[in-house]
């Protein structure tokens, strides 16, 4: 699974472009990134005995050997959030650049588990949407995230 965010395209201006540039740069690899790291860690999210059974919640231990119920944090041992972190990349080609994160990480079968997480598939009892900020305009509009990426331009814009 892959999380996408695309900044924008930048039309003249070299000097302006590499300000913004560097205010997206710096956003990604700061602010996005501890957005996703607080996502991760955060006790906040639902783990349900079904989604027939609403408010019935389950508790398991963790291959970290924690016992956690519900809300509860996604974290674990970590494996997927360092596979998103560690596969992040910015690339750049015209006016357009672009951020990506890549989760990767392999369950002990083998197989990428991103999707089950972030869709509550499987074994996941909900789905634990840790992008929906970026996915979603609304949400992004109002986040904290998008307030960063703006106090990072006028920043860059000396205002």
């Amino acid at each position: 699974m892959s999380g996408t965010i695309v900044g924008g395209s930048f039309l003249g201006g070299g000097s302006l472009e590499k300000k913004l540039v560097k205010a997206f740069e710096d956003w990604t690899r700061l602010d996005v990134n501890d957005h996703f790291h607080d996502e991760f860690t955060e006790d906040k999210w639902d783990y349900p005995t079904s989604a027939a059974r609403p408010g019935i919640y389950y508790r398991t231990k963790r291959k970290s050997g924690q016992i956690v119920d519900s809300p509860r944090d996604i974290f674990d041992l970590g494996d997927l959030y360092r596979s998103g972190r560690d596969g992040f990349t910015i690339t750049q080609g015209g006016t357009d650049i672009t951020a990506s994160w890549d989760w990767d990480a392999k369950n002990s079968s083998g197989s990428g588990y991103a999707w089950y997480v972030h869709e509550g598939l499987s074994t996941n009892r909900a789905p634990r949407r840790w992008t929906d900020v970026f996915q979603q305009r609304d949400l992004f509009i109002s986040s904290n995230v998008s307030k960063a990426l703006r106090s990072r331009i006028r920043a860059t814009m000396g205002r």
